[in-house]
């Protein structure tokens, strides 16, 4: 696959999808939530102060009024020691965030305007990968890798409490959840392959849906309901739709990449984006056509030498996609359709984390706060 720079032709071929009005923004806090696994930490990224740019470090040590305004633009959660936060994701309003802790098997529930834990439920001995929020807000679904169980959590905001109310073991480790616009069903990815269908009243499983590799967390539900895109790390990302209303699997086809970790959407979701980690580069892919072809790539390669930024977990508003560098510790906000991207730095390297499971890495879950 070729790689390309900001002036290229891939950015000429991805301008024309434009950047359409009608790609709606999700969130309005400026908030960008990054989860620090091998230092047991949250960073609070301010996204409009960020785009001002500046290294926090640097920051730090300067002087004047004006560094000190500009250094607010991160803040720091400490989280207890071992507690290895890997995804945060939201409840519907932003008022509390649920953060895995793929350390000590804890789910952490944060006041998010207070930055307090308000709520720590022990699932596990290790391994609490996601918790998923319902539509309706008024349970979890989470994923323990360890004890390969999908944990039931009811949720009650306005009362402040969270308790796990039932459980459904299976024979691959539950990943990462999507829920179907009712609630009632849940497509659940699966290590080290694989989509189970789960029934949520009941926590049943319904069946399985196979798959070319593993599907990590790139689980996209269309704002039409319809459907979910996905990729699976097979031929260097496998591209597939999920029809909900029928339970069934379609493929898009191979984009070919060196290799393959999580998967996203931009621009009225036209273009897939997927995070290639050796590479140091996002893949890029259209997916207009009713397939899924190569594009090229944007390279996210702020540090010198082979693999050493590791671009892994995203998040996305309009067009900007927010990447965790796993291997540096950065913050990339990338503007692929416009050649763009600026680097916040965050946390320092870890030469020695595992990327199977991120024990140890600077960086890893990228959430935007509603």
């Amino acid at each position: 696959m070729k790689r390309y720079q900001f002036a290229s032709a891939t950015m000429m071929v991805l301008a024309a999808f434009g950047t359409s009005p009608g790609v709606r923004a999700h969130g309005d806090s400026g908030e960008v939530w990054v989860a620090s696994q091998g230092t047991d930490r949250l960073f609070i990224v301010d996204e409009r102060r960020a785009l001002l740019g500046g290294d926090r470090r640097q920051l730090r040590d300067e002087g004047s009024e004006r560094s000190r305004r500009r250094r607010r633009l991160v803040e720091t959660v400490e989280l207890p020691a071992g507690a290895g936060p890997h995804l945060t994701t939201f409840s519907s309003l932003g008022d509390y965030a649920y953060v895995s802790g793929m350390g000590d098997g804890d789910l952490y529930v944060l006041r998010a305007d207070s930055r307090q834990i308000v709520a720590v439920l022990h699932l596990g001995p290790a391994g609490t990968h996601q918790a998923r929020p319902s539509p309706d807000g008024s349970l979890l679904l989470v994923s323990q890798i360890a004890t390969k169980t999908l944990v039931k959590v009811a949720a009650d905001e306005a009362a402040e409490t969270w308790s796990a109310v039932d459980f459904l073991p299976l024979d691959k480790a539950p990943i990462c959840s999507v829920f179907r616009h009712d609630g009632q069903r849940a497509y659940v990815s699966l290590l080290p392959d694989g989509i189970a269908i789960v029934d949520v009243p009941t926590m049943t499983l319904v069946g399985t849906l196979a798959t070319d590799g593993f599907v990590a967390c790139g689980m996209v539900k269309s704002k039409r309901e319809r459907v979910i895109t996905l990729a699976s790390s097979g031929g260097g990302g496998h591209v597939y739709r999920l029809d909900m209303r029928h339970d069934t699997l379609a493929s898009l086809g191979t984009l070919g990449a060196s290799d393959w970790h999580s998967f996203a959407m931009i621009a009225n979701e036209k273009i897939g984006v997927g995070s290639a980690p050796h590479a140091d580069a996002l893949v890029l892919a259209d997916l207009t056509g009713g397939g899924a072809r190569p594009l090229g790539t944007f390279a996210l390669d702020p540090t010198p030498g082979a693999a050493n930024d590791e671009p892994d977990n995203m998040a996305v508003r309009g067009s900007t996609v927010y990447v965790s560098l796993r291997a540096s510790g950065k913050l990339a906000i990338a503007k692929p359709l416009q050649g763009k991207v600026t680097y916040v730095d965050l946390a320092d390297p870890n030469a020695s984390f595992n990327p199977a499971n991120c024990f140890g890495c600077a960086l890893h879950g990228v959430a935007i706060r509603p």
